[in-house]
């Protein structure tokens, strides 16, 4: 608005919100890059959250150059956020108002060259949890100008002025310096001043759009600022069209009705391509008659054309349609590839802020090819839970494609995919969901997407959608529209979220799972996946928070018996029986076993964690007894437990092997990476053999060994399908897919007549069927054991993976086996699965150790000094707290102590921001990390 300095593209992306916050005033009012500034904050004024806040009040702030890509991209952050960080605290003035002062240039570190078009802010308390913002939630920007004459309209200054017809609007104004300030309302001169600031009086008459400009000229130029108001037409009330739902609902190819839930609002408009990004009144939606629910039908459209959206709410608050099918992102959208997703629309850059829907009539169709898939019974389920994100370096569905293979002779029966609808950021597990019906599309197209599910099924893979319906997160409409700013939570009116949580265990804003508004709103992103997409079913993440039942404080409370919450699955569950009744309903409970078992009985299936006592085996220590592994053991009736050794949730099995194995037995020691790999295949015998749906975590079949914790527990893993190159971990995923064939192939591994000895070191199972017997044994010892292996009968029984057999003559006489080694008998002869033999693999010393840096806290300059046991050269890796590699450096390394120094910066040598990183020295096989923090 009236800044001479935006010249080019940037002056349409950085000018599309108003940067004469009343929030925050500057003096001087249009401060260039050289000044000295005070920044006046208003606590009462936007969002309102610090009102009358006690305690000492910090800025967090940044500035938007032209290396910025988006309004988000904050460049020189000042402040370290959560703490009390004495550089940015502010000056209390009283009523409300805080000041902090500064010299532009040096406060944010501005080099000669940069062009800096505003500066940008939030205030906080000390530690964040209270926010002051602009009253929609967003950031607050004000403007930073190039010398000489500037004017901005003050009043009215938002985006989208809407009044009421005949009244009075009081046009404030300002400019630097001028001899002549004019002001005109739709072209007609209504004042003038030769002073330096204006204010007068309009009538607002007409309809429509109205269009205000200032006007500022001095002996050699003018320059002008625009603003507009439009009056607030009467409101249609009228019943819903027969047949919509809500959301986008297709009427022909250029026809849609959008349909929005918005109870307590007064007025909503649609405001998209299809009206230039303006107010009209052709797009001034419908009320029905209980005044709940707003709609309005759009003609005209072009077939298969994409048209962006939203809808505007009372005048001051922009969302995407909380149930459209695809967003674009302001933010995150450019970091998204050409090869993942081609010809992704641009975000409508200068016309609007904030994530916008998309519609398109005439999609094209995808022609399935698979279109009466049954996935398989659940007692035979066995999945691979997989993140799109860490599976593969190119992050997306194509890839999963191509690498399928890999799985089908794995032999899993079902992919469960964590969270692909859409979540805030790119690069995240997916459990910050903002819609519920919207692909992400980090990771690939629609069609895609459905072109993978397709070539699942074709291959009998079932896909299992996981899916965060507990909470929502605030980028999400069902949170904005009914939002409390100075509370921070959802409001008393909002339909669907509880103001506070009903558990200590919520994230993000917790759903009120009995409100009709919720009710409606799952079931219909329940359909949407299932009839669109063609999935399989679901797994509910944090079932156990699916209640009104207030444990706060009291997290054994939250997970004893809740009748409330069963009723709440049970209509979950009715509700989706009707839509696909042979549906997949996985949930994450973990509640006392009688509400499991109960919800057993119901059709559900739900995880079974036995990671702790599957790695307490696999390390060679006691507490390893998996009787838990069994449903039997829980008394239930039906197989329904999905037992798991590992998940996303938990340690690699491997990874504390490898750290923390039992190592008192030299010549068995399960540190080392071939005799922990045999365990590995020790302890997926009993996996697969116990009956019940089973899951592996991605990789857990090549012994994935790097920390949950790399980086960060949610940050970004490396892709390592270089594992496969060593044959001891091939061995492993061979004798998983050798394993699984069996459970796949034959009953007696889905049998209810089963017998198990697995509380001790050395275990044993018993598996029988008609057909054919099963006897598993396995010694988790780190000496060797015997057990009693209770085989069926006498006679002769085969080695499954060696092809021997043997001829029992007592079936109790005690077998023994030697350390970590297993054996899997059958008393009907099988093919020998074709694996590979075992070889003497060197395990790759660690060669990187005792790492320290210091200074740590520091502001530029990092020693960060280790030990290195070989002259193999290392790669450091500096990553940021999502994850995101910002710096690395080859390291030639000599035997003996090292030290390598950092200066903050990143790959392309800009100094890096305040915040948390870690620095990961990496060899070959090994890696070591450290945290860091710059001040």
């Amino acid at each position: 608005m009236g800044n001479k300095l935006f010249s080019t593209f940037l002056f349409i992306l950085f000018t599309s919100v108003n940067i004469f916050s009343q929030v925050v005033i500057t003096d001087p009012f249009f401060p260039t890059v050289t000044d000295d500034v005070t920044i006046i904050f208003d606590a009462s004024q936007g969002n309102g959250a610090l009102e009358d806040y006690a305690g000492t009040i910090y800025a967090h702030t940044g500035v938007i150059t032209d290396a910025s890509i988006s309004l988000s991209d904050w460049k020189h952050v000042q402040g370290t956020w959560g703490t009390a960080d004495p550089e940015v605290e502010m000056t209390a003035l009283g009523d409300n108002k805080y000041s902090i002062t500064y010299n532009i240039t040096d406060f944010y570190g501005i080099s000669g060259t940069e062009i800096v078009y505003q500066m940008s802010f939030v205030f906080r308390n000390a530690d964040g949890s209270i926010v002051g913002r602009e009253a929609d939630g967003s950031d607050i920007y004000t403007g930073v100008y190039e010398a000489g004459l500037n004017v901005a309209i003050l009043f009215p200054s938002s985006d989208f002025y809407i009044v009421e017809e005949g009244s009075e609007i009081y046009v404030e104004g300002v400019s630097t310096y001028s001899d002549l300030l004019e002001l005109y309302v739709d072209d007609v001169l209504e004042a003038y001043t030769p002073d330096s600031t204006i204010t007068f009086p309009i009538t607002a008459t007409g309809s429509g759009t109205h269009t205000i400009v200032l006007k500022a000229s001095d002996d050699v130029s003018s320059v002008s600022d625009t603003t507009t108001y439009f009056i607030l037409p009467d409101i249609t009330v009228a019943d819903l069209p027969a047949g919509v739902h809500q959301g986008i609902n297709y009427m022909d190819d250029n026809t849609v009705t959008l349909v929005l839930f918005a109870p307590y609002k007064d007025y909503v408009f649609a405001i998209g391509d299809f009206s230039n990004w303006e107010l009209q009144d052709d797009f001034f939606m419908n009320i029905t008659p209980d005044g709940k629910t707003y709609w309005k039908t759009i003609t005209g459209l072009t077939a298969a054309q994409e048209y962006a959206f939203q809808y505007l709410i009372d005048g001051n608050l922009k969302v995407a349609d909380p149930l459209c099918e695809k967003i674009l992102d302001p933010d995150d959208d450019a970091y998204i590839s050409e090869a993942t997703y081609p010809g992704l629309m641009d975000y409508p850059v200068g016309k609007t802020t904030g994530n916008v829907s998309v519609l398109q009539t005439a999609q094209p169709e995808y022609n399935w090819v698979v279109d009466d898939f049954i996935p398989p019974a659940n007692g035979d389920l066995i999945i691979y839970e997989l993140l799109v994100r860490d599976f593969s370096e190119a992050r997306n569905y194509q890839t999963l494609i191509d690498t399928l293979n890999y799985l089908i002779t794995l032999g899993v029966n079902a992919i469960e995919l964590m969270p692909v609808n859409e979540f805030e950021g790119n690069e995240s597990w997916g459990y910050n969901p903002s819609f519920f019906t919207a692909l992400d599309k980090y990771y690939g197209t629609k069609n895609k997407f459905k072109e993978f599910i397709d070539t699942c099924h074709a291959n009998g893979i079932a896909v299992i959608m996981d899916i965060a319906m507990n909470h929502a997160f605030g980028q999400s409409p069902l949170a904005q529209m009914w939002w409390d700013a100075v509370a921070n939570t959802p409001s008393a009116e909002n339909p669907y979220l509880n103001q506070i949580p009903k558990h200590d265990y919520n994230v993000g804003y917790d759903f009120n799972h009995e409100s009709d508004a919720t009710k409606k709103m799952r079931t219909l992103t329940f359909r949407y996946w299932f009839q669109e997409y063609n999935i399989d079913g679901y797994r509910f993440d944090l079932s156990k928070g699916y209640t009104q039942n207030n444990t706060l404080g009291d997290v054994g409370a939250w997970g004893m018996y809740d009748a409330s919450r069963i009723n709440i699955w049970q209509d979950i569950e009715d509700s989706i029986r009707l839509i696909k009744d042979n549906a997949i309903l996985i949930l994450e409970h973990f509640a006392e076993n009688s509400e499991e078992k109960e919800l057993s009985n119901r059709g559900f299936l739900l995880w079974g964690n036995m990671s702790y006592n599957y790695n307490q085996a696999t390390m060679g220590y006691s507490g390893s007894d998996l009787n838990w592994a069994s449903y039997k053991s829980r008394g239930w009736e039906d197989p329904h437990a999905v037992v798991y050794m590992e998940s996303h949730d938990e340690e690699r099995l491997m990874y504390k092997n490898l750290t923390y194995g039992n190592t008192t037995n030299p010549d068995h020691n399960a540190k080392e990476l071939n005799t922990a790999l045999l365990r590995m295949e020790a302890a997926a015998a009993f996996h697969v053999a116990i009956p019940g749906p089973k899951m592996i975590w991605q990789f857990g079949e090549v012994g994935y060994d790097y920390s949950i914790d790399y980086g960060c527990r949610v940050c970004n893993k490396p892709v390592r399908w270089d594992y496969l190159d060593n044959p001891n971990r091939y061995h492993l995923y061979q004798t998983y897919s050798a394993l699984n064939h069996l459970k796949k192939n034959y009953p007696a591994f889905g049998t209810d007549d089963f017998t198990m000895n697995v509380g001790g070191s050395v275990k044993a199972v018993n598996l029988n069927d008609d057909d054919m017997n099963v006897t598993v044994l396995g010694n988790f010892q780190v000496t060797s054991g015997t057990i009693d292996p209770n085989f069926q009968h006498t006679g002769k029984w085969y080695d499954y993976f060696s092809g021997d057999s043997i001829n029992v003559s007592d079936t109790h006489a005690s077998f023994t086996l030697e350390p970590g080694s297993f054996r899997v008998y059958t008393d009907v002869s099988l093919a020998v699965p074709d694996i590979d033999t075992i070889v003497e693999y060197l395990d790759p010393e660690i060669i990187i150790q005792n790492i320290s840096i210091y200074p740590n806290p520091s502001s530029e300059i990092f020693n960060i000094q280790f030990e290195s046991l070989t002259n193999e050269p290392i790669e450091m890796e500096i990553i940021n707290a999502v994850g995101e590699i910002i710096y690395t450096e080859k390291i030639e390394t000599f035997t003996g102590s090292s030290t390598i120094t950092w200066n903050a910066i990143n790959n392309a040598g800009n100094k890096v921001e305040k915040g948390i990183y870690f620095c990961i020295l990496k060899s070959k096989e090994n890696y070591t990390s450290i945290k860091l923090i710059i001040q």
